[in-house]
């Protein structure tokens, strides 16, 4: 399998889904910014399996050049039945490509949290929430996990999207720190929790999310019936 990477933002990188990937044997091609979306010709991404990661911004903020450009990539994936994985920001585009909506929150979610409901009990978690957005569906769509009413991961074809970050691990959490002063001080100590939850739980955590992601590639490359 060949894959390429979307990472939004500078901090956000793809952690444990990348390491799941090298542990599989699969390329990973490359990692796009969104400079290159804006200035890449992206037409050869049509043949590999795309990894959406998260951003700061809300795809609703489309007078930003390169959300419009991802919005109008994420459109195209979906046309051409190209695998997808959209995680948080990218759930969201993966929800507007299909139909869906999203809009902010009077809430965000931060720190590791359970799904109330789950399809299968891979799906409960817990995981590490990290937005502010609320997702709604077309009817139809398959929900794999929700919480409050609020979905937190989902089916397409052969695209899933996840609201919550399978892809963080402690390492990836010291990363998003470096930047904790342009954070309010609820979200830098809702961080530190977090931390100290994935420092403690290590092991497991990265379990956990290579099954999650066995499960969900073979979903998205149509080797799974489930």
């Amino acid at each position: 399998m060949r894959i390429t990477v979307i990472q939004n933002s500078a901090y956000g990188r793809a952690g444990l889904v990348e390491k799941f990937i090298a542990s599989k044997g699969w390329t990973c091609r490359r990692t796009l910014s969104p400079k290159d979306i804006v200035t890449t010709d992206l037409a050869d991404v049509v043949d590999d399996t795309v990894v959406f990661l998260g951003s700061r911004r809300g795809v609703y903020e489309t007078h930003v050049q390169w959300i419009a450009r991802e919005r109008a990539l994420m459109r195209r994936l979906i046309d051409k039945a190209v695998p997808v994985l959209g995680i948080c920001f990218g759930a969201q585009l993966l929800a507007t490509a299909v139909g869906g909506a999203v809009k902010p929150m009077r809430h965000r979610y931060r720190g590791w949290m359970e799904n109330t409901v789950a399809s299968t009990p891979m799906w409960q978690g817990p995981w590490l929430r990290w937005h502010g957005d609320f997702i709604t569906l077309p009817v139809g769509i398959k929900v794999l996990a929700s919480d409050n009413e609020t979905v937190q991961a989902f089916e397409y074809g052969n695209a899933v999207g996840v609201q919550f970050h399978p892809e963080v691990s402690n390492a990836v959490l010291k990363d998003w720190g470096a930047y904790r002063s342009a954070m309010p001080d609820e979200d830098q100590r809702s961080l530190a929790k977090a931390l100290n939850y994935a420092d403690n739980h290590a092991f497991e955590i990265e379990k956990r999310a290579f099954s999650l992601f066995d499960n969900i590639f073979e979903k998205i490359s149509g080797r799974s019936s489930a």
